[in-house]
């Protein structure tokens, strides 16, 4: 069992991760193939919008400084938590039902740029999770090609899934997969987090 956050990581809750010199502390970067030494500047600075441009080994060690501060283990989410996420317990080909709706998601470059997080509460999944499609496409925990490797040490291609708002329709299902080389940063690409229960 686990908890997903209902929103992805916002520009102002990795602005505290930055303040409190998450850039700076080895504990977060410990292992991990790559050390990031400063956060690349957002295309788009609004607090309430997904982090972007952030890569794989800055997620992680978003995660570990975050566990820290909150007293238990807070992760990305692997592919399967992901999905079982986003379709839901019905198989659902989007988080809201079977059916693509355009107004229900930012995609496709209709908007142009990442928007807000939750401004498409009728697109929510059956547990009420937003955003899972479009906006920014989210890093998940696992190897691509070897799903069920988790290890942080390699520079293996990680899964990103959910689509942007950059990205065609057919990104938007919950179902598709994108390989994503861990150091890479781009302005469609963010983050959720994830705890396992039991909590502690």
């Amino acid at each position: 069992m686990f908890y997903i956050a209902r929103y992805p990581v916002t520009n102002i809750q990795f602005q505290a991760f930055i303040d409190a010199g998450g850039y700076q502390n080895a504990a977060w970067w410990q292992d991990l193939a790559e050390r990031i030494q400063e956060p690349e500047i957002p295309e788009w600075h609004e607090p309430n919008v997904p982090r972007e441009s952030v890569s794989w080994f800055e997620a992680v060690a978003f995660c570990r400084w975050l566990s820290a501060q909150l007293g238990f283990t807070v992760t990305l989410p692997t592919e399967q938590q992901w999905e079982r996420a986003a379709r839901g317990t019905q198989g659902l080909q989007y988080p809201w039902g079977r059916e693509f709706r355009q107004d229900f998601t930012n995609c496709d470059d209709s908007i142009g740029r990442t928007s807000a997080a939750g401004i498409y509460p009728h697109a929510a999944s059956p547990e009420g999770v937003m955003d899972l499609a479009g906006n920014v496409g989210e890093w998940c925990l696992n190897e691509y090609w070897m799903p069920e490797n988790y290890q942080l040490s390699g520079e293996e291609n990680r899964v990103v899934r959910g689509g942007s708002w950059f990205d065609v329709l057919d990104i938007m299902r919950s179902s598709e997969r994108v390989d994503v080389h861990p150091d890479f940063r781009s302005l469609i690409i963010g983050f959720r987090v994830l705890c396992s229960f039991p909590i502690g």
